[in-house]
């Protein structure tokens, strides 16, 4: 069964997991049980490319402790190129990244987890 527990289990092989409903082609990240756009429940799990561009972002000066030696950091929301939007931190020098430019998925290492992050290309 896809959910959010399948995502995570796939950002510790560095795969952006989600589904597609083979109702409607609708793409969700992260997977759902139901379809968002149609109601179906016949998904089947899709990897993501992670490929994208900015669509939005912010600096973030107050992190959360476990992001404290990163601040101050950029968090942002990326359209992918194969579907949904989703947040992730921005990683690069932040007076030279905008809105608009291209971005991949890279997966840092958190302990026993990955965080989803992106950096420009």
């Amino acid at each position: 069964m896809l959910s959010v527990y399948s995502f995570k289990e796939g950002l510790k092989e560095s795969k952006l997991l989600g589904c597609v409903c083979s109702e409607c082609d609708n793409k969700m990240l992260p997977p759902r049980m139901i379809c968002n756009k149609c109601g179906s429940t016949a998904l089947t799990e899709h990897c993501f490319a992670g490929k994208g561009v900015i669509k939005t972002m912010t600096v973030i000066r107050v992190p959360l402790t476990r992001f404290q030696d990163l601040s101050p950091y950029m968090v942002g929301i990326i359209q992918l190129n194969d579907g949904p939007m989703i947040t992730g931190m921005i990683l690069g020098e932040l007076d030279k990244i905008k809105i608009g430019d291209r971005v991949e998925a890279v997966y840092l290492d958190e302990g026993e987890e990955k965080v989803l992050a992106f950096k420009p290309v």
